[in-house]
């Protein structure tokens, strides 16, 4: 087989061709930054490589599927307290695939400089790709680097977004670098997952039931030094930062918006059941989901705080 070289979209799904023999078609690797790329060469020799991306796959789908469910609702809260005024320079550091980016271009409609810095090549080129596809990008930087360690200078930025990032590394260094490159009288905004609040189901359980599946579950998890928990409200005291608004909230998956996260959800309560528990949980789920009722509401830990001028 023997396509030209080069790249293209069909259908929502990027591709990228490179060599000629047989086909070889390479799925996205999850949330691996280098992906395919260092086998491409080598692979290319052979084969007619092409390589998949775009919204629809991977990690970058599951990404997506939030800026269309209820965890878009809570960023938009810390977004509304974190007032970006027109001619703000914004920073989101671990940007992922752009959801948080492009709903910020939205509101600003061009009047503001968004920088998005994240440790994955990938994902800053999906991004990149989504925001040009919705015509968001003309303001929008995508910048390669760690949270831990910022590539900005000192007081560059007005505003200071970290969204379900600080679970992922150092949390206290990362909200040092945030406040490092905010000005004077900006303001830093973050959101973590709430490992330590109570899953919550509508399912009709009886009580002893409905009290052991409502509790915290530790879902994806956080670093040994990260922050999945109420500590961020004192770790945003500690930073030294005043005008603090801190906001405990739940988001809702559900299963027409994000089956696959729902699916890994559920999943992970029924691990923790007995058998007839089991039963009756799958029994109560399949009755819910069937008059579309079912859902899977998690804790999100929200925090908003101005740096000392």
């Amino acid at each position: 087989m023997s396509l030209p070289e080069g790249e293209g979209e069909v259908a929502g799904i990027t591709y990228r061709v490179r060599g000629s023999g047989p086909p070889l078609v390479l799925m996205p690797l999850d949330l691996t930054p280098s992906q395919w790329e260092p086998l491409i060469e080598p692979l290319s020799a052979r084969y007619c490589t092409i390589c998949l991306g775009g919204p629809l796959l991977g990690a970058v789908a599951i990404l997506e599927a939030r800026g269309r469910s209820d965890y878009l609702s809570v960023v938009r809260t810390v977004l509304d307290r974190a007032d970006i005024k027109p001619g703000d320079v914004v920073l989101e550091v671990g940007g992922g695939s752009g959801v948080v980016l492009r709903e910020i271009a939205r509101r600003t409609a061009g009047s503001n400089r968004i920088i998005d810095v994240d440790i994955n090549p990938y994902l800053l080129r999906e991004a990149a790709a989504l925001a040009k596809r919705e015509g968001l990008a003309a303001r929008m930087e995508f910048r390669r680097g760690s949270a831990e360690a910022i590539p900005l200078d000192d007081a560059s930025v007005d505003v200071a977004l970290a969204i379900t990032v600080l679970e992922e590394g150092d949390a206290d260094r990362m909200l040092a670098e945030l406040v490092r490159v905010t000005k004077p009288g900006g303001r830093i905004g973050a959101v973590v997952r709430a490992l330590d609040l109570p899953w919550w189901s509508n399912l009709p359980l009886n009580p002893a039931l409905h009290t052991k599946v409502t509790r915290p579950y530790s879902a994806a998890g956080a670093a040994q030094n990260g922050c999945a928990d109420a500590s961020l409200y004192h770790r945003f005291a500690a930073a030294g930062l005043s005008e603090t608004r801190f906001s405990p909230q739940l988001a809702a998956t559900m299963p027409e918006i994000e089956p696959v996260r729902l699916a890994l959800l559920e999943s992970q309560i029924v691990a923790a059941l007995e058998p007839a528990e089991r039963t009756e949980w799958q029994e109560a789920a399949a009755a819910s989901k069937a008059d579309g009722t079912f859902f899977i509401a998690q804790g999100y830990h929200c925090a908003v705080g101005t740096k000392r001028v």
